[in-house]
């Protein structure tokens, strides 16, 4: 499959090096993103922040072609990577696009994670409920009451893979959509360019599973939220990442998680370690 990433330019240089960010941004979310904290850098580079590939759940993309289609306009541009920075489930990704870099450019970027995650079942479900929420004016209550009842049942299979239940959630979705936008009255191009939006997101939250940041991570330094349920509070908590260190370093910060790309300090920070 021909997959197709691009980067957006959040700042243009005469910088001859790039850093890139990792991150799925959409408008009106709640979190700040790189938007945010990138014009508040004073570190004089060019940055770049990914638009993933628009692949659908049920698709059969593996992990390595979905990096490579984030990897290969980097690559063909040539300018070299000064660090990389996810943010949140952009840290998974990022450790990946820092290993990439490294093979091609012959030295590793520096990795630098903002509350890094993991991509987990439940994390999927809070999506799908929060999508569910945003469509209760086009869905029929009935509609929304299936759509939560497959949730609960798929939720309940044994061993069920994020991939799977994000391929089966979103067909459930598909086949509810299709015709409340058009009870709804809404323009046919607009419901399908959300139906896009939310497969490409289930699809970058999803492909994220099969993919292990942990010994990129062991390089990187992680700047940390107070927010007990998110970064690497959650994985410490929970213990899904095993025993031992997570990261080379840690910074905390006041901010909750979703303040977190939008702090002074935090951008301080991050320029201090663009610097070294």
């Amino acid at each position: 499959m021909n997959l197709k990433s691009t980067w957006t330019a959040l700042r243009n240089s005469t910088s001859q090096e790039v850093v890139l960010c990792a991150d799925f941004q959409t408008t009106g979310r709640a979190e700040a993103g790189f938007p945010d904290l990138v014009p508040m850098l004073r570190h004089d580079s060019n940055y770049w922040l990914i638009s993933p590939a628009p692949v659908a759940p049920d698709s059969p993309v593996d992990a390595g072609e979905y990096l490579e289609s984030w990897l290969a306009p980097v690559r063909e541009i040539g300018l070299p990577v000064r660090a990389v920075l996810g943010f949140c489930l952009g840290g998974v990704y990022g450790a990946a696009l820092a290993d990439g870099v490294a093979r091609f450019q012959g030295s590793p970027p520096a990795l630098i994670l903002l509350d890094p995650e993991q991509t987990q079942l439940v994390t999927i479900q809070y999506q799908l409920t929060k999508v569910l929420t945003m469509l209760n004016t086009v869905l029929a209550e009935a509609e929304i009451a299936e759509i939560h009842a497959k949730l609960g049942e798929l939720a309940s299979v044994e061993d069920i893979s994020v991939r799977r239940y994000s391929r089966e959630m979103f067909g459930e979705f598909r086949r509810f959509t299709n015709g409340a936008f058009e009870r709804a009255g809404l323009d046919p191009g607009y419901g399908q360019e959300m139906l896009e939006l939310f497969s490409a997101f289930l699809s970058y939250l999803s492909i994220a599973e099969d993919l292990d940041p942990r010994p990129a991570w062991l390089g990187a330094t992680a700047l940390s939220s107070t927010s007990p349920d998110s970064g690497l509070n959650r994985l410490r908590r929970t213990g899904e990442m095993g025993a031992g260190p997570l990261v080379s370093d840690e910074i905390g910060f006041a901010e909750e998680h979703t303040e977190l790309l939008r702090s002074s300090e935090v951008a301080q920070t991050v320029d201090k370690l663009l610097e070294r």
